[in-house]
């Protein structure tokens, strides 16, 4: 008896630290890199604790993400997060670069990331790209990055970049490194070149 009066007891504490609130959620599927429209979202009643809750888009952030980019695929019914809409932006360009899960992170990336772009060949190594942002993580059907097979991460990058980006990929194989909030690496090349 005492165990299911504590039982009760903590359901009770817990239903009273959560709040009822209005989160968006997707009322049609929403295909990754469009723009997000009011039509696009409804809001539903959730009971969640503070700490979810903060995951969530509310109310009250909606209009600050209207006309953002979808970043990643949406089924309809999905409840939103902030972490799936990015910036539009006119002046930056994006890149998508194929590469295996194992040499990304195993397949852990997000949009909003920050990486290190890497390619090796020959027993040498060296950064292509410093804090790259990631735009958008799939393998072409809007999944996250994960599983076997290949995947695309997009990146912002300058137009000088992406040529280096692409001589790379013809190069060597690339590896990238979640670098955000990281400072910018000291050693460019591995094994170091000796200075005269």
């Amino acid at each position: 008896m005492a165990g299911l009066v504590a039982v009760v007891l903590n359901f009770a504490f817990l239903r009273s630290q959560q709040n009822t609130v209005n989160v968006a959620i997707a009322v049609e599927d929403i295909p990754a890199g469009a723009r997000l429209e009011t039509d696009m979202i409804g809001f539903t009643p959730v009971h969640a604790q503070s700490d979810v809750e903060d995951r969530m888009v509310g109310t009250g952030e909606m209009d600050g993400l209207i006309g953002m980019v979808v970043a990643r695929s949406i089924p309809s019914g999905t409840l939103l997060s902030e972490r799936d809409f990015v910036l539009p932006s006119s002046t930056v360009r994006a890149m998508s670069i194929p590469v295996d899960p194992e040499h990304a992170v195993g397949g852990a990336l997000r949009p909003g990331d920050r990486v290190d772009i890497l390619q090796s060949a020959d027993g040498a190594a060296r950064y292509v790209l410093v804090g790259a942002e990631v735009l958008t993580v799939g393998d072409g059907t809007g999944g996250a990055l994960g599983g076997a097979g290949r995947y695309a991460v997009t990146v912002a990058l300058d137009a000088q970049s992406a040529l280096e980006v692409a001589a790379a990929l013809s190069e060597g194989t690339l590896d990238l490194v979640r670098s955000t909030g990281s400072a910018p690496p000291s050693i460019l090349v591995y094994p170091p070149v000796d200075q005269p």
